[in-house]
């Protein structure tokens, strides 16, 4: 019974993840841009909605541990400066775009 209740549970739950993801993708969004300054690394992702388009932007920084790459939100002294200019880096070259497409 265990065994049967499991089951229908693991399968509802497919079942409502699988409905709530949009099919009409064929392939995994790609980030609009990315900026990277040592360790640090800037993600922006452009989101569109009912209300229009916007941006977010993902922080992290990337490094390599026993032979495999991985991802933080921890950042060292030398690393936030790096985060900084990575930042900087992204609202120029943002900002820059948002003026150019409210230009037109």
């Amino acid at each position: 019974m265990k065994k049967l209740i499991t089951t229908t549970f693991l399968l509802a739950c497919f079942a409502l993840t699988s409905y709530s993801q949009d099919t009409t993708k064929t392939s995994k969004q790609k980030p609009l841009a990315t900026y990277k300054v040592g360790a640090a690394k800037v993600v922006v992702w452009e989101n569109k909605g009912k209300d229009g388009t916007w941006k977010n932007f993902q922080i992290e920084k990337v490094y390599q541990k026993d032979g495999k790459w991985k991802t933080t939100n921890s950042f060292n002294e030398k690393e936030l400066l790096e985060l900084k200019s990575a930042i900087d880096k992204a609202i120029a070259e943002q900002s820059v775009k948002v003026t150019t497409e409210e230009k037109k």
